[in-house]
């Protein structure tokens, strides 16, 4: 039988440096599939937020209302309207399908944004203050990592005067109890800005605020302003 030769040093070398070529191009293709997991997740979990945003969004604001309410303290007689809008935040009534005839077809909500993360605050019950909603409060937690929270609202300029362009306002803060205002923006801009750096803008038209129609009780226009 013939015998075979040993391997000579160069021949090992080269095996070697053929075995670790190998094994980094492996460990290279294997780093670069995680790392592409890893975005794909990141990019999905992105999208999940982005969708429960865009639900809660078309949800509330497409569907805010004006909604008016008394008082069961001391100013019985007054009638107060049921939103709170400044920059940072944001509480309304808005229409909702009807589950059952004893939770009624309106939600009293709120974004809340705590801890760095986004909320919907909601019941179907008016209040003052969230102690009042007692145990008919629900949350559901919207985002995570979140740097900042911006609305605006859109008024209408009454100067007839004015061009049609320039008869929109957007306003950083609605006026509401303090003048006695009690109708909602005609539309709602809200802005979210995550720890990374991305932002993500929504818009939308709230219900019954056209040039032509109002939600509840209202005057329609003269003949000559229509």
């Amino acid at each position: 039988m013939q015998r075979r030769r040993p391997f000579t040093f160069l021949e090992l070398m080269i095996a070697v440096s053929i075995t670790t070529m190998v094994a980094a191009a492996l460990f290279a293709y294997a780093h670069n599939v995680s790392k592409s997991w890893e975005q794909i997740l990141r990019e999905r979990n992105r999208m999940t937020e982005l969708m429960n945003l865009d639900r809660a969004v078309d949800a509330v604001l497409a569907n805010t209302v004006p909604f008016t309410w008394r008082d069961d303290g001391n100013e019985k007689d007054k009638t107060f309207p049921f939103i709170v809008a400044d920059p940072n935040g944001l509480r309304v009534a808005y229409l909702h399908p009807i589950h059952n005839e004893v939770e009624g077809g309106i939600r009293f909500a709120e974004f809340v944004l705590e801890d760095d993360k986004l909320y919907l605050k909601y019941t179907d019950r008016p209040f003052f203050d969230w102690d009042q909603a007692w145990e008919r409060t629900q949350q559901v937690l919207l985002a995570e990592e979140i740097a900042e929270l911006r609305f605006l609202y859109l008024d209408w300029n009454d100067d007839r005067d004015s061009d049609w362009r320039d008869r929109g306002l957007w306003l950083d803060q609605w006026e509401t109890a303090d003048s006695e205002r009690m109708d909602a923006p005609l539309a709602i801009a809200m802005k979210v800005v995550w720890k990374d750096g991305h932002s993500h803008v929504w818009m939308r038209r709230t219900m019954g605020n056209s040039y032509r129609e109002r939600y509840g009780k209202w005057t329609p226009l003269e003949e000559d302003k229509r």
